[in-house]
C-alpha cells in the first residue's frame, strides 16, 4: 500500500520518439507533494535526465525546444508553462511531427 501512495505523489512522464532515445528510457518518475507548473515540470525531468536537458528541455527557460509537445493524462496538450500539473499525473513527451 506504500508504493501505491508513492505512485499518487509522483507525475509519470513517458518519452516517446527521440527523447526515449536520447533518455535511453522510456518513462521517468518525478516525485512530487504538490501541484506544480509545466516549468517546474519540465525543470525536474532536466534535472533527473540530464540528456533531455538541451534537446528536448530548455531547462533556463522551463519550457520545451521546439518540435516537442507535452499531453496531460492523454487529453489535454499543454503548451503553456504556467499550466498545472497535478501528482499522479501522467504525461507524455513526444516530437510534435509525431503520428503523421
Amino acid at each position: 500500500m506504500i508504493a501505491n501512495a508513492a505512485a499518487d505523489q509522483a507525475v509519470r512522464v513517458e518519452l516517446l520518439g527521440p527523447a526515449r532515445i536520447l533518455a535511453g528510457r522510456k518513462e521517468l518518475s518525478l516525485p512530487v507533494d504538490r501541484e506544480l507548473t509545466v516549468g517546474e515540470v519540465l525543470s525536474l525531468l532536466a534535472h533527473h535526465c540530464p540528456a533531455l536537458a538541451g534537446p528536448v528541455v530548455d531547462a533556463q527557460r522551463q519550457t520545451l525546444t521546439a518540435g516537442y509537445i507535452l499531453n496531460r493524462n492523454g487529453r489535454d496538450f499543454l503548451s503553456s508553462p504556467d499550466a498545472l500539473i497535478r501528482p499522479g499525473d501522467r504525461l507524455l513527451l513526444l516530437a510534435s511531427s509525431a503520428g503523421g
